[in-house]
């Protein structure tokens, strides 16, 4: 059975997703672990299924034998690494024809989401994310992953004006955590005025989602 590791996993919503999808769509039966450096995000997972571990631990210090792995998955959470060591423990942790899949959004792409576009100082505050070129060069810092592509994914979805302010509130991204308080309830309420104005049909708002997917099998 293929043992995959999700880096970054949070409550493991995404690592669930991945199993259930491909066990409906593929047939594929998982073993899966999910790895977070912070202790409450893996105690408040919601994730039911038994087979699946969780592991307190550094995506930079992978508490895991050389090879152990046939896939490291990291979704939305690689701006939280340093990136090359991240990319060295991957390596390791990966077995020989493993694949290491990476989700993540650029900063131009950061700039055309809803939130960049309307939540004031959204985009700037976002200083994390890292950029294609980055990507490029520091994967070429390992011939282990001599064959990663890069592929731009493309996401578009509606939303409601409420769902919008819903998700911000409920902080849906950590970005909001640069905001004070105070800062954040006057953004909050430029952005509704703003995506009001954008939008005049506050039940169809048209969200713009973009990401990159690293693609990186092992050498």
């Amino acid at each position: 059975m293929p043992l995959v590791l999700d880096i970054g996993s949070g409550t493991g919503r995404y690592i669930e997703a991945v199993i259930e999808t491909t066990a409906a769509d593929r047939g594929l039966a998982w073993q899966a672990v999910a790895c977070d450096a912070s202790r409450f995000m893996v105690s408040s997972g919601h994730v039911t299924d038994p087979s699946l571990n969780r592991v307190v631990a550094l995506a930079e210090a992978l508490p895991f034998q050389d090879e152990s792995f046939d896939a490291v998955l990291s979704f939305n959470a690689v701006h939280h690494f340093q990136l090359e060591a991240f990319l060295g423990a991957a390596a390791r942790a990966l077995r020989h024809g493993g694949l290491l899949l990476v989700y993540t959004r650029t900063p131009e792409q950061n700039t055309r989401t809803v939130w960049g576009r309307f939540f004031p100082d959204f985009a700037e505050r976002e200083t994390r994310l890292y950029t294609e070129q980055r990507l490029r060069a520091t994967l070429a810092c390992y011939p282990q992953f001599r064959f990663a592509r890069l592929e731009e994914r493309p996401w578009r979805m509606r939303k409601t004006l409420g769902r919008l302010i819903q998700q911000a509130r409920g902080r849906c991204y950590s970005t909001f955590s640069f905001y004070t308080p105070t800062e954040f309830e006057l953004a909050l309420q430029t952005f509704r005025r703003r995506v009001a104005a954008a939008y005049p049909d506050p039940s169809n708002i048209s969200v713009r989602n973009d990401h990159l997917l690293l693609v990186a099998p092992r050498y």
